[in-house]
C-alpha cells in the first residue's frame, strides 16, 4: 500500500470521515468499559496463542478510547504463522491468503486489529475500517475482530466489505472481518494445548 493518498484503493469513503469519527467516539464513550474488557479479552486469547508459536508477537498499542486509527491490537510474525492465525480468525482457507506472501517484509507480516463488541456492523463502520486501513500502509492484514456473539452485519456492510476486500487484495493487502467463532476456535486450541501439556507432565 502506498503512503500517497491519491493511490488509496477507495477515496469516496473519506467523505464521511468526520461524522463517522464522531459516531465512533460517542459509541466508545458510552460503552468504554465493555470495549476495554473486549480488547483485553482478545489480547489475552491471542497472546496465549502466540506463546505457543515460534514467532508471533501480540501488542496493545494504546488504551481504550485513545486515538489509534482503529489499531486496538497488533500482531507480527513469520508469514506462515500469521497466515495460519488469520485463516482461523476469518475462516478463509490458508491457500487463499497466498497473495500476502509478496508483501511480507523480511519474511514477516504485520496485522492491525480493530476490536468491535457492538451488536451491529454497518456500512459506515466498514468505511471507517477502510479509511483506517489506508492510513496503515505498513500493515498487510487489517481485521475487524467482532466479539459479540449476537452481532449482525448489515447487507450494505457486506456489500462494501466485499468491494474493498477485492480492491485491497489487488495490492497484496487483506481487509476483512473476523467473526466471534474464529476467536472461539483460538480459545479452544489454547485450552487443548494446555490440557495436553498438563497430561504430559502428570
Amino acid at each position: 500500500m502506498s503512503d500517497n493518498k491519491d493511490n488509496n484503493p477507495v477515496s469516496e469513503t473519506t467523505k464521511n470521515t468526520k461524522s463517522e469519527t464522531n459516531q465512533v467516539v460517542e459509541s466508545n464513550n458510552s460503552g468504554g468499559d465493555s470495549a476495554r474488557r473486549a480488547e483485553l479479552s482478545c489480547l489475552s486469547t491471542l497472546a496465549s496463542h502466540a506463546e505457543k508459536t515460534n514467532s508471533l508477537e501480540v501488542t496493545r498499542p494504546t488504551v481504550t478510547n485513545c486515538p489509534d486509527g482503529g489499531h486496538d491490537l497488533g500482531a507480527v510474525g513469520e508469514t506462515k504463522e500469521v497466515k495460519e492465525l488469520v485463516s482461523i480468525l476469518t475462516g478463509k482457507p490458508y491457500e487463499y491468503l497466498s497473495f500476502l506472501d509478496e508483501r511480507a517484509k523480511n519474511g514477516k507480516l504485520k496485522v492491525r486489529i480493530d476490536v468491535k463488541n457492538g451488536k451491529t456492523i454497518s456500512g459506515d463502520i466498514i468505511d471507517k475500517h477502510t479509511a483506517d486501513s489506508n492510513r496503515s500502509p505498513d500493515c498487510q492484514v487489517n481485521l475487524l475482530l467482532l466479539t459479540n456473539p449476537d452481532v449482525k452485519i448489515t447487507p450494505e456492510a457486506s456489500k462494501r466489505l466485499n468491494k474493498q476486500r477485492e480492491q485491497f487484495k489487488e495490492i497484496g493487502t487483506l481487509i476483512d472481518i473476523a467473526l466471534p467463532d474464529g476467536l472461539e476456535k483460538i480459545k479452544v486450541m489454547n485450552n487443548s494445548i494446555t490440557e495436553n501439556k498438563r497430561s504430559e507432565e502428570e
